[in-house]
């Protein structure tokens, strides 16, 4: 797969981006996807994720009225019962909790690997929407489909919506990786629309035999994640290496070239955890890794909002 996907021209993915509404986005397409979605009461997606120039990768989702989720990656799981999300680190089996509010839900969907599917448990999934332009018929995996890309902020994501689910059954999107722009293909297996939702207490909801509970240590703060960067980013912790210092709060939060070392309230699109997880180059440290425990602790400072 390539860039194909893409059916807009540059200059006319900025001009996407550059349009502001203050009305909601009037798209037939959108609205399909989006009411088929807010009326299954549950779903299943098997799907592969394809970051061009990288390994093929499996995942799943599913989803069921009134939100509860599971989304499994080979390197984690995230379960929201209904009253708390865990995440779960598959290597040590170790996971952390996090109250389920609207805006912890809305955030576990903030990747845009899984968030057009997010229209099932989110009232306000088109609101940041900003524009949306429905594209060419193609056929994807023996579906047929049709193109809608949608624009939110600064993101662009084109989405396939199957013909005859009603939604989307894969995205395309571009993320940055070493300061290049890589396209992301998200494509769906398998899907099966549930007839009724599903019980909080199924098996697809609970955490994995043997999971250990990470307690949350309660406010953390840069200091408290200083000693962790200093032991495992030592090369940033003076002046700017490769344009990026980790030595004051302040130079965390302005980050190198590619912006940004954290974004705070979500540490799985955070540059720094990019890289110390190996999802972006380059990887660091490029020798050894960064304990679980004291990754634990730095991604649950960032969620928390990455306080100084």
């Amino acid at each position: 797969m390539t860039s194909k996907w893409f059916f807009f021209s540059a200059a006319s993915l900025s001009a996407v981006v550059a349009v502001a509404v203050t009305r909601d986005v009037d798209n037939s397409l959108l609205k399909s996807h989006t009411d088929a979605l807010q009326k299954a009461p549950s779903i299943s997606i098997a799907f592969t994720v394809n970051r061009l120039g990288s390994e093929i990768q499996d995942e799943k989702l599913v989803i069921s009225k009134p939100g509860l989720v599971r989304w499994e990656t080979p390197a984690k799981i995230v379960i929201a019962n209904g009253t708390t999300i865990s995440e779960v680190d598959r290597k040590s089996n170790s996971y952390t909790e996090t109250d389920q509010t609207p805006e912890s839900l809305k955030a576990v969907f903030g990747d845009d690997v899984i968030w057009a599917w997010s229209a099932m448990v989110d009232a306000q999934f088109t609101k940041p929407i900003t524009d949306a332009k429905t594209g060419a018929s193609r056929n994807v995996k023996g579906a047929a489909v049709k193109e809608l890309t949608t624009a939110r902020k600064d993101r662009l994501v084109t989405l396939y919506i199957d013909n005859k689910l009603g939604f989307a059954r894969g995205v395309t999107f571009e993320s940055e990786s070493g300061g290049q722009k890589v396209t992301n293909v998200v494509l769906a297996s398998e899907i099966e629309v549930g007839k009724e939702p599903l019980m909080a207490s199924s098996t697809a909801f609970t955490l994995p035999a043997g999971a250990k509970k990470m307690e949350k240590a309660a406010g953390l703060t840069f200091a408290s994640v200083r000693p962790i960067l200093q032991a495992s980013c030592g090369c940033h912790m003076g002046g700017p290496k490769g344009g990026l210092s980790l030595s004051s709060y302040a130079n965390v939060m302005k980050g190198g070239r590619s912006g940004p070392a954290v974004n705070p309230g979500n540490a799985d699109e955070s540059i720094l955890i990019q890289v110390i997880t190996g999802q972006r180059a380059p990887k660091m440290p490029p020798n050894g890794a960064v304990p679980t425990d004291k990754l634990a602790t730095l991604k649950q400072w960032i969620n928390d909002g990455a306080k100084e």
